[in-house]
């Protein structure tokens, strides 16, 4: 009887902690849905410290994650700033500054902004060439890529500049979190040129 008693008590400590996890998963993509390369998901604390980090190349997913806590996804991708770049993109990004031929897709006008000031100027341009020339080696924010979630609707898409700062990755996980799902656009590339693959 005692033994049967350890058993059933052990079985239950079992099914308690397994209640006491949860999974989360998702996928990155570009707009249009296709899958990169070279993406890494990392899923922070609340401290910062990386609790698990996956390399996602069509799908990422964190399982056995405690719940009752707070988490935060940072993502980030490899690659070359030249990757998707090319005078055509710089056409583009004039015309838009000139009003000529506005972009109206917001992950393009996020793309367009590779110095990071929230807004689509002459300096973005002037970057851009000096990255096209080889005179520099990477965009003056050391960022190549930049990433929203997928279900987010952006209020002004003609001006998405801001919006996306006010969006927290931040999880409070209770349950199986599924479908955490990012848009990935590439700085520069305006025309989606860039190769997934790179």
């Amino acid at each position: 009887m005692k033994t049967i008693l350890t058993f059933s008590l052990a079985l239950l400590n079992t099914f308690a902690l397994l209640a006491q996890t949860a999974s989360i998963s998702g996928k990155v993509t570009t707009a249009e849905g296709e899958f990169l390369t070279g993406v890494k998901v990392q899923l922070l604390d609340e401290d910062g410290t990386v609790v698990a980090t996956a390399n996602a190349v069509s799908t990422y997913r964190f399982d056995n994650i405690p719940t009752g806590e707070s988490y935060r996804l940072k993502i980030t991708k490899t690659g070359s700033p030249l990757n998707g770049l090319s005078t055509y993109d710089i056409v583009l990004m004039h015309r838009h500054i000139l009003g000529t031929a506005p972009l109206d897709d917001p992950y393009q006008i996020l793309a367009g902004d590779v110095n990071g000031t929230g807004t689509l100027s002459i300096a973005d341009i002037v970057e851009m060439k000096l990255l096209i020339l080889a005179v520099r080696q990477n965009f003056s924010t050391g960022r190549n890529w930049g990433f929203a979630p997928a279900n987010y609707q952006f209020q002004n898409p003609s001006s998405p500049f801001g919006e996306l700062s006010n969006v927290s990755f931040t999880i409070n996980l209770d349950e199986d979190v599924a479908d955490l799902n990012f848009i990935a656009y590439k700085y520069g590339d305006l025309n989606g040129t860039v190769l997934i693959t790179e």
